[in-house]
């Protein structure tokens, strides 16, 4: 299991602050933040003290929220849907949606930074937007390799 620590309160007020200046996001989690080495973040339910673990394999404490990057806060595409953002969404075309789905960056005009892509109503993810381009940041494991209509 990870080696992670819990964030305390300047740290998490650190990460509501860049939520709210990128994406419009007011308000508060009700859940604990733990983080890795690496810099990812996690939400961890509260509640998690009082679950009996015995017997269980676990293999991550939480929920991959976001992670810490040069820049600000990358969040993952669970926590893009978490935070129900409000600006610096691009809305794709469905071409531009699938070429995305299978791990393909996007060449788009606009400013340099972290934004929010979504196709209609659904929410894809995260990314960084530079050079009129949006980079392509879903993990291989998570791309598709075809797509039927």
């Amino acid at each position: 299991m990870q080696d992670l620590k819990i964030l305390n309160t300047r740290q998490r007020k650190e990460i509501y602050k860049f939520l709210e200046k990128q994406f419009g996001y007011e308000g508060k989690i009700d859940a604990v933040f733990l983080e890795s080495p690496k810099g990812k973040i996690y939400l961890l339910s509260k509640d998690y003290e009082y679950l009996e673990l015995k017997g269980l394999r676990v293999n991550n404490k939480g929920m991959y929220f976001v992670k810490r990057e040069a820049g600000g806060f990358r969040l993952s595409i669970e926590g893009t849907q978490v935070i129900k953002p409000k600006k610096n969404i691009i809305d794709l075309t469905k071409e531009e949606t699938h070429m995305w789905m299978m791990g393909e960056d996007i060449p788009k005009e606009g400013s340099v930074g972290y934004v929010i892509v979504r196709y209609k109503k659904d929410i894809l993810g995260c990314t960084i937007q530079k050079d009129d381009n949006i980079r392509n940041m879903v993990a291989k494991e998570r791309r598709l390799h075809s797509i039927t209509e």
